[in-house]
């Protein structure tokens, strides 16, 4: 009697683990989905720069940051609009080239134009910083601009 419910018993120990690994792989994938879905969630490299600021400035720059994302939203969405655009114009019958290209370019023109002014705002924002939270910025965004070693 003793060997039948020990097959009973690991038979039902392994459905149960299949159960719970499959539990996990389908909790792991959805949030993965969640993610991709919502990049614009993460913060960006501006973000973790302003990191080691002290706190007071640390909640202006983002606050600032933040004005400057959401005065670039509607331009950065015409844009996505046009990339969109265009590339679901090459799937027509009879695509026409130049017109999609023209389209490319002024979606290109117009991302140059949203990250000048990001940038320069960026730049006289924390040109008016104290040295030392001026000197504390640039290394967070050194550090987060440059790519990781290779090992």
């Amino acid at each position: 009697m003793r060997p039948r419910w020990l097959i009973i018993g690991l038979v039902a120990s392994l459905a149960l683990n299949l159960f719970l690994i499959g539990a996990v792989a389908g909790v792991w994938a959805l949030a993965v989905g969640i993610a991709k879905q919502n990049p614009g969630a993460r913060p960006s490299a501006l973000f973790w720069a302003t990191q080691a600021l002290p706190q007071p400035d640390r909640r202006q720059m983002r606050q600032m940051l933040k004005g400057v994302r959401d005065q670039a939203r509607p331009a950065a969405t015409q844009s996505l609009a046009l990339r969109a655009a265009a590339w679901g114009a090459l799937a027509g019958a009879k695509p026409d080239a130049a017109a999609i290209e023209q389209q490319l370019a002024r979606s290109r023109q117009i991302d140059i134009a949203v990250r000048t002014e990001a940038e320069d705002q960026i730049v006289d924002y924390a040109a008016r910083l104290p040295p030392t939270d001026r000197a504390l910025f640039a290394a967070g965004m050194k550090r987060q601009l440059t790519p990781p070693a290779k090992p």
